[in-house]
């Protein structure tokens, strides 16, 4: 393999990880208020924010998983009944990118760096 391109996925392995928790971070602090608006009569989203009440990092991050589960596995969740359509189509579609888009940048960071690593040893 060139070492052009070696130096190449290597400085991408390295600066995606930053790069997608800063995109978490920043949906946390600044859309986690907008996205829980939409969902204010849902139970779960309600119980959940009741339970990780504090404003910690820790507790934010929790509050915007679960409703970023909602919009990753959006016919999972209404077939379950944890959330109805009309909540999931009242988001708008800027901020569901917004909120999808973090985690997965970090999923894909996971898997390319985990690719990596087997290809390495090899």
């Amino acid at each position: 393999m060139s070492t052009i391109l070696y130096t190449v996925c290597v400085i991408v392995l390295a600066v995606s990880p930053g790069v997608s928790y800063g995109l978490m971070v920043f949906v946390e602090n600044k859309k986690l208020d907008e996205l829980e608006s939409f969902f204010s009569a849902n139970t779960m989203v309600c119980d959940n924010k009741r339970y990780w009440w504090r404003n910690r990092a820790r507790d934010r991050f929790k509050r915007t998983s679960l409703i970023v589960g909602f919009l990753f596995f959006p016919n999972l969740c209404v077939r379950r009944g944890y959330v109805t359509r009309a909540e999931l189509a009242a988001v708008p579609l800027s901020l569901k990118r917004w909120a999808l888009w973090p985690y997965l940048s970090g999923m894909v960071w996971f898997f390319s760096a985990t690719a990596w690593c087997i290809w390495m040893k090899w």
